[in-house]
């Protein structure tokens, strides 16, 4: 007995149907995953970025810190040069921290505004070198609790 043309009709419409709802769902994940893979790739770039900020802000202290045990001056180029990277690191981080809640936590925003606190609380400084110990204090411990964050969150 062969099958009549509304039992083939209704089996290939079924047929049709599922494998649109099968595409439709295949499609739909792919983008999800292609969103959410996207998106941690601008985590990592965002927070190899402010990481990156806190090593060159840090350098300015450990380089001064380093002459001023010794008893001797930075050259002035390199003294330049160092401020230069400081400033533009701590663009980087205030910048980040500006527009950084599309990507970072809430944890590593929070990290950085208490960093841009602490690191310009001087009030018991009264010496240079008082002040580069502090920079690089500051800067050292934020930079480590800002790799800790990064790793929580890029392990979601």
């Amino acid at each position: 007995m062969t099958p009549s043309i509304e039992t083939l009709s209704l089996q290939a419409i079924s047929a049709f149907a599922i494998a649109s709802f099968s595409a439709w769902l295949t499609v739909k994940l792919s983008l999800k995953r292609f969103r959410t893979e996207r998106l941690w790739d601008r985590k990592v770039v965002a927070y190899e970025r402010v990481i990156e900020a806190f090593h060159k802000s840090k350098k300015f202290s450990s380089e001064h810190l380093d002459a001023e045990y010794v008893n001797r001056e930075l050259p002035k180029e390199r003294d330049t040069e160092l401020r230069r990277l400081a400033h533009e690191a701590l663009e980087e981080i205030r910048r980040t921290a500006d527009i950084g809640s599309f990507t970072l936590s809430t944890s590593a925003l929070k990290l950085l505004a208490d960093y841009s606190r602490e690191s310009g609380d001087y009030d018991d400084i009264h010496s240079w070198q008082e002040h580069l110990e502090h920079d690089y204090a500051v800067t050292d411990k934020y930079m480590k609790l800002f790799i800790e964050e990064a790793k929580r969150d890029l392990e979601k």
